[in-house]
């Protein structure tokens, strides 16, 4: 949708002929550079880039190709969920120590890469449809929206399983700038979405398991590549479809965090002593 577009420019135009043929623009070089700064404004409001300050014979194709790619347009990107409310799976990760010390900014934008590159890849493995799921960055991690149709339980089975393996193979021979660790909560339930992304009670709790304490200490402690927290709610189901089996490396864990008092979340790490480091 266009934002803040000059109105349309009335285009000069010759007489039709003598055998009514449609009548041609007649445009004098004022006109023409009139007519390409409408243009020019119009598509910068409304894909948000811009072009060098320089005469247009100076810029480069890259440069003009790139600014007229239309690759990034909203209205082209795929629609995990079409409608303003809507039940699905959600999924947030974060990297473990991103801003430490041993990583400058190149380090941070690798371990970026690398984050989206393995999660692509799990997501793959696992049979999920990571191009189809909505994708919001958080800098040093990321909330993912699956479309509709995708079983939340494969996210605390498969997925877990297959990030837990590439991340292993990541950082095999990764230095420790560049060894990624990441925790993943899991969700399920209603969002909410405006023009700045999605929102609910169901993404507040998602985001309050990522950043409870005692998620974070169980996971220092066992000094894993990857630990997983799902909600009491999404774990009980998954038991009642049959899947406790496929969960039995899930332990409970008590969180507490801001409005949440003792909640009961479900923790996956190689080691089962976590409640000892239930928060209070």
């Amino acid at each position: 949708m266009l934002r803040d577009a000059a109105p349309p420019l009335p285009l000069p135009m010759r007489p039709p002929d003598d055998h009514g043929r449609p009548a041609e623009p007649c445009w004098s070089t004022a006109d023409t550079a009139v007519l390409a700064m409408s243009l020019f404004t119009t598509w910068a409001a409304r894909t948000g880039r811009v072009l060098r300050n320089a005469p247009i014979s100076e810029l480069t194709p890259a440069e003009l190709i790139e600014f007229w790619a239309d690759d990034q347009l909203e209205d082209m990107a795929p629609d995990p969920f079409p409608a303003p409310r809507a039940h699905t799976t959600l999924i947030a990760v974060d990297v473990v120590g991103f801003g430490r010390r041993c990583r400058d900014t190149a380090s941070q934008r690798r371990v970026r890469r690398d984050m989206y590159e393995r999660l692509g890849a799990a997501f793959a493995a696992a049979g999920l449809p990571w191009p189809d799921c909505r994708r919001e960055d958080r800098g040093d991690g990321a909330l993912i929206v699956a479309p509709a149709g995708v079983d939340p339980v494969h996210c605390l089975d498969r997925l877990a399983h297959h990030l837990a393996v590439i991340l292993r193979g990541h950082n095999r021979f990764a230095g420790d700038a560049a060894r990624l660790r990441l925790r993943m909560a899991v969700h399920h339930g209603y969002v909410e979405r405006d023009a700045y992304g999605v929102f609910s009670p169901a993404t507040m709790h998602l985001f309050r398991l990522l950043e409870a304490r005692a998620f974070k200490e169980a996971l220092r402690a066992a000094g894993t590549d990857l630990g997983v927290i799902t909600s009491d709610t999404l774990y009980t189901e998954a038991v009642l479809r049959g899947g406790r089996g496929a969960l039995a490396g899930y332990r409970p864990l008590r969180v507490s965090c801001k409005e949440i008092r003792r909640a009961k979340a479900w923790l996956r790490l190689p080691s089962g002593l976590v409640t000892d480091l239930d928060d209070r």
